[in-house]
């Protein structure tokens, strides 16, 4: 995995501390050239002896720097190391030269933020695997119980959509019947060719365990990300114009892993999974605007939950 050689690289023996927390906002990551480094540091890694070895094409402190946060890990070489020094500055012009290492970077990122959303809303138990569309009708139900019948409607047509045949869909059509006039306004089925997308207060862009099939930039209004479970809705982030979502499947090709719903009349433009590819390669300010998101979202998410259970971090 070769890097380009027109970054700065720095050498350090065995032993040396490379990186330790001092406070001060990072202002760099490190890609690993050549030897081996130790990280330790990670709350979540506490309980499995807290350490981890990097080698070759693995890199450390990539959240902090993108995200301009204090560093809290301790990066030690385990022996010789010759290392890369990525600013956030010159991510773009890194990307430009080195899409294996930043491939690797935004799958990093989409599985860490993965995890930790999934740590705020059920917490340290294990998770079981959730990823099952008959959930859709559920999130219907809870919707009722809320009194958001746009969002009760819109789960109950995803519902049937992708399961017609499903042990509720009978009740399923039923409530989609009885709240019809809650779909004005609202086009479920867009085409690729649908970049503009308009969606009113409270419609759905996508729920959680939906296949991934596009990104989507907000052009106007505002955006709620959440996910539910047990009769309560975790917020994990309100995303206002400027401000991307749905970029985490396009990465790692799984099932959406959280719900979307309008939290103002929106406006977004869709990126459609084929068009992606060409922009990871080509678009470098994208990727770069892609991966920062990534890394102030698990800085944000990761600092509402061990805030006050742990002295530091793994940024």
């Amino acid at each position: 995995m070769p890097i380009e050689q027109s970054f700065p690289v720095v050498d350090f023996s065995q032993g040396t501390t490379i990186l330790k927390p001092d406070g001060k906002l990072n202002e760099c990551f490190y890609v690993i050239r050549s030897g081996k480094v130790w990280v330790s540091g990670a709350p979540e890694r506490a309980r499995d002896g807290g350490r981890e070895c990097l080698e070759t094409g693995d890199f450390f402190s990539v959240v902090s720097a993108l995200a301009q946060k204090p560093v809290s890990l301790t990066a030690v070489a385990g022996t010789d190391v010759t290392l890369t020094v990525v600013t956030k500055d010159n991510f773009a012009g890194f990307i430009e030269g080195n899409l294996p290492v930043c491939t690797k970077i935004l799958k990093y990122l989409s599985a860490r933020l993965r995890l930790l959303n999934e740590e705020l809303t059920y917490g340290e138990k294990p998770v079981l695997n959730r990823a099952d569309l008959a959930y859709l009708y559920n999130f219907g139900i809870y919707y009722l119980k809320q009194n958001l019948f746009r969002s009760a409607y819109c789960a109950f047509y995803q519902y049937l959509k992708y399961c017609p045949e499903g042990e509720n869909s009978k009740m399923a059509q039923k409530y989609l019947h009885k709240f019809s006039s809650y779909a004005s306004g609202i086009k479920f089925d867009y085409y690729e060719k649908d970049i503009i997308r308009k969606y009113p207060l409270d419609a759905a862009i996508f729920f959680e365990y939906e296949p991934s099939d596009g990104m989507y930039v907000i052009r106007n209004g505002a955006i709620k990300i959440t996910k539910i479970t047990n009769d309560r809705e975790v917020v994990l982030a309100v995303l206002k114009p400027g401000d991307i979502l749905g970029e985490m499947g396009l990465i790692d090709s799984q099932p959406r892993s959280a719900t979307a719903i309008a939290y103002t009349d929106c406006e977004i433009m869709a990126i459609a999974r084929t068009a992606y590819l060409p922009i990871l390669k080509d678009g470098a300010n994208i990727t770069d605007k892609i991966c920062v998101t990534l890394s102030n979202r698990i800085y944000d998410i990761h600092d509402r939950i061990y805030k006050d259970k742990y002295s530091q971090s793994v940024l």
